[in-house]
């Protein structure tokens, strides 16, 4: 009898070890297919992102060709503004094809990511002829960075609108770029293929937001980023300045509570174009006043970064001014060198050693915008 027990004790025993097994082998293929899913669904969201970035590199591209194109062919315009912008329009040429050839690529991707294990060794070539391209689109972009803003600077009001969307479009063209690298790195790891580093390094923007409800009343989340871009065309001093000092101005005006678009007005004081249009996208461009102060060659916090803000239900006012040491020591005297020459101030060309220090001020000046704490930016008074 004890030896029946026993043995009946091991067949119980054996058993749960055999079902235990077979749990643990059951749970291990459910996690393995779910990890492959989650991998598929990622290398599927990739490409997709990556056939967006590809289509909206090809129509900026059009963009600068088609505008650049109807400044150079008015013979009514200056000969040396047609000239810079024949040379843009014809650098737009090459754009336009790298883009073409990024694009090719990407549809690649398309069919190659539905068996991304079998087609390893064409996606690595791809993915590394894709950054390539980049590069190259980058390289382009770069070398009429200055023409690019002659021809903005130069063309006379009646062209405007053909400047400022070759403008728009060149800076669109580059945060396309800069957010293409990152997702074609990204791919290229979770895939598991080695491709290499991209040489074009995209800048990091502290992250800073706005939000409040549109006049429907749906609430909105608006990043200083997203808003400059939008707005402007661009991300720099002034769109990051207009941004911030409305975020502080409503935090003074609101405390804890969220206002609606067009509840707030603004008077300010500084002649760019940024500021404009970054408060006319948050305000409502019948919210937004300009009083010129100052010399605009010349730029000082005491007379161009000053700013009133009025809550129109209540009246109740808050009134800015910009600190010292939030923009860099040199950057206004750099400006004038650097911006004065494009803008027609002066004729004496910028150094090369002139134009990376301003490039290296600018970049500081907007990270201390959007990193520094509002009472370290802001002098604030009511």
């Amino acid at each position: 009898m004890e030896k029946i027990k026993r043995v009946s004790s091991i067949a119980v025993t054996i058993g749960l070890l055999l079902l235990g097994a077979l749990v643990l082998c059951t749970g291990i293929g459910v996690a393995d297919s779910a990890k492959e899913e989650t991998t598929a669904a990622d290398i599927q969201e990739l490409v997709e992102a990556l056939d967006e970035d590809a289509h909206d590199l090809v129509n900026v591209s059009k963009a600068i060709h088609d505008n650049t194109e109807k400044i150079a062919d008015d013979e009514d315009l200056d000969d040396a503004l047609r000239d810079k912008a024949e040379a843009v329009h014809v650098a737009s040429h090459d754009l336009w094809q790298i883009a073409g050839q990024i694009q090719v690529h990407v549809e690649e991707f398309e069919d190659l990511a539905k068996d991304p294990e079998a087609n390893r060794a064409e996606i690595e070539d791809a993915l590394a002829e894709v950054v390539e391209h980049l590069e190259e689109y980058y390289a382009v972009l770069e070398a009429k960075h200055d023409l690019m803003h002659q021809v903005l600077f130069t063309t006379p009001d009646s062209h405007m609108e053909y400047a400022d969307a070759m403008h728009d479009a060149f800076h669109e063209a580059e945060a396309i770029v800069e957010h293409f690298t990152e997702q074609a790195q990204e791919l290229s790891e979770v895939i598991g293929v080695a491709i290499p580093k991209s040489a074009i390094k995209p800048v990091e923007v502290p992250e800073q937001y706005i939000r409040m409800y549109d006049e429907q009343g749906e609430p909105l989340v608006l990043s200083a980023e997203e808003v400059a871009i939008e707005a402007h065309g661009h991300l720099c001093v002034c769109g990051a300045t207009a941004f911030r000092v409305t975020q502080v101005a409503i935090s003074e005006l609101w405390g804890e509570e969220i206002p609606t678009k067009g509840e707030l007005e603004v008077t300010y004081q500084h002649p760019g174009k940024g500021h404009k249009e970054v408060f006319e996208y948050l305000l409502g461009s019948e919210n937004v006043t300009y009083v010129k102060t100052g010399d605009p060659k010349h730029l000082t916090l005491g007379d161009n970064y000053v700013y009133t803000f009025v809550r129109k239900d209540n009246g109740a006012t808050v009134e800015m001014q910009m600190k010292e040491g939030v923009i860099p020591e040199g950057f206004f005297d750099l400006r004038y060198e650097v911006k004065g020459f494009l803008k027609g101030w002066h004729e004496e060309q910028p150094t090369e050693a002139e134009k990376a220090a301003f490039k290296q001020k600018f970049d500081e000046a907007v990270n201390n915008i959007l990193s520094m704490e509002a009472s370290e930016i802001f002098e604030v008074g009511r």
